[in-house]
């Protein structure tokens, strides 16, 4: 078995400090910026650092991530409140839904409008919708509104969106689906919009701040939106800067040079007693996974991948590489009124059995890549570790990390074997619908593992139709035990995730999947005086 200490994050982050002077030099204009004398002023962060990042992606049709960004300048119709605890109105003003959970009129807020001016009205969410949809745009937000017949907008100012089946998780969906500006993207097709620069050139967002200045490889700029329908935000500037250097970003926050960024929970270790620095936690929300590529025959028997989960000793990692601010999972649910209370496998750590699992199923003895977009030093520890644990069971693991661009190319390409991610979880189970239906049962799925499963297709379905909570639960704990024993995706855990700031008299943050989904009053937020 791998031998394991703990890791001493203080001295790496000192050694990092050493290595990098001459990245951060370049920055330091920008950076003094940031720290006025008064009200107003220029904020910078490390808003696409960490796995809820997605660093120059800026197309949030097509993004799984990076909505802690995207949320500064675009809009939803309707978002969680900061503990994910209830959906609440943002350009939605409120909603009605009939009896039967078909029918669901959207009451848009009157007086916002687009960055340029325009009104927003019901045409730009019938619009969105409709573009969402369209498999053309390459969006796998798509496929939450598969279920959409018809949408009609009586007045500008309601939207009447109609189901062929009841779908209890449609308020839920909304919170992931970014509002884009009818008027300015009518006349560009789907297809090309996937790749279009005006992304990154002048895009056009209802949120409290706007687009001003792109430096590749460098930052993005956003101004103060005057017109923001809750009020100007106090700050003046919002800077996003980029850090490609794995530890570079929570250097920049302890010397001052940002105010905000996330930390993995060996950098938050390290910070413990730096008092300027002020750290947020929360359970991620996020569980953590190896997604097999079932499209390649050595992974298509089930004993094969429960062998992966025998392997691996979660507890040991949890315990000294993640120091205990991580839980196991049986499934790919953590909210205990889906996860049944018994029936469940918890693949406690057995090297033996992940052997013998290996040699029924027919194992090939050949070698498996596990490829993933995790860059910092803690996910590179587990990942090496991971390679250990499987290669005592007899499974040879490479071992590659790709940026966040060519990872999800791969991924949509399927040229990989094994894939060790995150995927965004919440308080609706359907979340996890676009990775485990079948593209025959719904075509705008994410599905990346090729899962083909009629009775996960069946149970995804029901769930939606199914309006009673307590009847909905049960219908998820009966895909959680699937989940469980099938293991298309292996569960490991889900982690405590960690943020930072250094220099703000008034910040939002909360762990989010994807960075996003919730509304944290951007435009409140004032940098100490």
């Amino acid at each position: 078995m791998p031998r394991l200490r703990k890791r001493q994050g203080a001295s790496l982050i000192a050694m990092l400090a050493i290595v990098l002077t001459m990245v951060l030099a370049p920055m330091s204009g920008l950076a003094r910026q940031a720290t006025p004398t008064g009200g107003g002023g220029t904020m910078t962060g490390a808003f696409d650092v960490g796995p809820g990042g997605c660093p120059e992606c800026f197309n949030p049709l097509q993004a799984g991530a990076g909505f802690t960004w995207f949320e500064k300048y675009f809009s939803k119709l309707m978002l969680y409140d900061v503990d994910f605890t209830k959906v609440n109105g943002e350009l939605a003003e409120s909603w009605d839904v009939n009896a039967d959970g078909t029918v669901y009129t959207i009451h848009v807020r009157d007086g916002v409008k687009w960055h340029d001016g325009e009104p927003f009205t019901s045409a730009d969410v019938k619009f969105t919708i409709e573009l969402a949809k369209n498999p053309d745009s390459g969006s796998y937000i798509g496929a939450k509104f598969a279920g959409v017949t018809s949408i009609d907008t009586p007045d500008p100012l309601t939207a009447v969106i109609t189901l062929g089946a009841p779908n209890a998780a449609l308020l839920d969906a909304f919170t992931f689906l970014v509002m884009l500006p009818e008027h300015a993207l009518k006349d560009i097709a789907p297809a090309d919009l996937v790749k279009s620069d005006w992304w990154y050139t002048n895009p056009i967002g209802t949120g409290p701040f706007k687009w001003s200045k792109y430096e590749p490889g460098q930052y993005v700029e956003l101004v103060a939106n005057d017109d923001y329908w809750r009020g100007r935000p106090k700050l003046d500037k919002l800077i996003n800067r980029y850090f490609p250097e794995a530890g570079s970003a929570v250097i920049a926050l302890r010397s001052g040079e940002i105010q905000f960024s996330y930390l993995s929970a060996d950098e938050a270790h390290s910070l413990d007693g730096d008092a300027t620095v002020k750290q947020y936690s929360g359970p991620s929300q996020v569980p953590n996974y190896l997604g097999f590529n079932l499209n390649q025959a050595r992974f298509q028997d089930a004993k094969i991948r429960q062998a992966f989960m025998y392997a691996i000793d979660r507890a040991t990692i949890i315990d000294q590489l993640y120091n205990g601010s991580a839980s196991p999972l049986s499934c790919l649910y953590s909210l205990p009124q889906y996860v049944p209370t018994e029936g469940l496998n918890n693949y406690d750590f057995n090297v033996e059995t992940a052997k013998q699992l290996l040699s029924e199923g027919g194992w090939d003895g050949s070698s498996v890549e596990i490829l993933t977009y995790y860059a910092d030093q803690l996910s590179q520890d587990v990942l090496t570790t991971i390679q250990q644990f499987l290669a005592d069971a007899g499974v040879t693991v490479t071992l590659r990390t790709a940026d966040t661009p060519t990872y999800n190319q791969l991924m949509a390409d399927g040229t990989f074997d094994v894939t060790y991610a995150g995927a965004a979880n919440g308080p609706d189970p359907d979340v996890m619908s676009t990775h485990f239906e079948s593209k025959a049962a719904n075509p705008n799925v994410l599905n990346r593992s090729n899962i083909a499963d009629p009775e996960l297709d069946k149970l995804f379905a029901e769930g939606r139709a199914t309006i009673d909570p307590t009847a909905r639960a049960a219908v998820y704990q009966q895909i959680c035990t699937i989940m469980n024993q099938q293991v298309y995706w292996a569960p490991l855990w889900i982690t405590t995730r960690f943020g930072g700031t250094n220099g703000m008299d008034t910040f939002i943050w909360t762990p989010a999947p994807g960075g996003g989904r919730y509304y944290d009053a951007a435009e409140t937020w004032t940098l100490a005086s």
